[in-house]
């Protein structure tokens, strides 16, 4: 059974429905949390399609959700971004969904659980980090490594002083200097050197750009861990989310169904 957030689906699957904001947290200068009170189940590593009427439609990541509430990290980077920017507590945004699917949370529990994500990637994957922090009887153990560009690019900053008191947090960026809460280089070189004890009852989940995947996934499997053990977040090219328009079609897979968390065991063989 996954972590389903909500229990009631709306019936029209295609149709923006108005949700009201409820609080926004300014994370970076680009990117802002909203937090929108919803009533459709949602599954963390869901997408949903977020819109404003006359101005267009984006696929965003469910960061987190809770009763009655999702998260959606989101980045200023184009018209309909920009226009979500202008809102405030108390607006409301279109959004249909929740799509695709998520993580399998049956499947790591009680095992030893890595987490290796970059930038936004850290985003979709916020949910199961903070829900392992608040039941760490579930987990066997917990090592995370997430990096970002620099300082002023971190996310999650409040989050992660708890998730550091808890489990095993290594921060790194790209750019910087070392110090008591950052370290500096790549999330591969980090991963390089993190002891994986039991590498073959380990899941791990990678989330980033698509060559920050590539060579992560490489090192896993060259530290013991099979293509089962390893789960993939594919963000590409999404439009229509129901597997019709063929954007983010890769080979016979389409990410917005079957997607777009992945095992690696299936992605290994997609065609791009």
């Amino acid at each position: 059974m996954s972590h389903q957030c909500t229990s009631h689906k709306s019936e029209h699957a295609l149709q923006p429905t108005a949700y009201k904001i409820i609080d926004i947290d300014k994370h970076t200068a680009l990117e802002w949390n909203f937090r929108v009170a919803t009533h459709f189940p949602t599954q963390l590593g869901q997408f949903v399609e977020v819109s404003l009427p006359l101005i267009g439609e984006a696929p965003i990541s469910v960061s987190d959700c809770g009763d009655g509430w999702i998260d959606l990290l989101i980045r200023n980077v184009g018209k309909v971004t920009s226009a979500l920017f202008q809102l405030k507590v108390g607006d409301n945004l279109w959004l249909r969904g929740s799509y695709g699917k998520g993580y399998p949370l049956e499947a790591l529990r009680n095992k030893p659980l890595l987490v290796v994500a970059g930038g936004t990637g850290v985003a979709p994957v916020k949910g199961i980090l903070r829900y392992f922090s608040e039941n760490p009887s579930e987990i066997a153990n917990l090592d995370m490594i997430l990096g970002y560009k620099n300082r002023d690019s971190v996310l999650y900053k409040q989050e992660m002083m708890q998730w550091r008191d808890v489990h095993n947090l290594i921060l790194t960026l790209d750019e910087g200097e070392k110090d008591e809460l950052h370290r500096v280089g790549r999330v591969t070189e980090h991963l390089e050197t993190l002891a994986i004890p039991n590498p073959e009852l380990t899941q791990a989940i990678v989330v980033g750009p698509p060559i920050m995947i590539k060579f992560t996934v490489q090192m896993l499997r060259s530290r013991g861990l099979s293509p089962e053990q390893i789960w993939v977040d594919y963000e590409r090219r999404m439009a229509c989310s129901v597997g019709k328009c063929g954007h983010c079609r890769m080979g016979e897979v389409y990410v917005c169904v079957d997607g777009p968390v992945f095992n690696y065991a299936q992605a290994q063989a997609f065609a791009d």
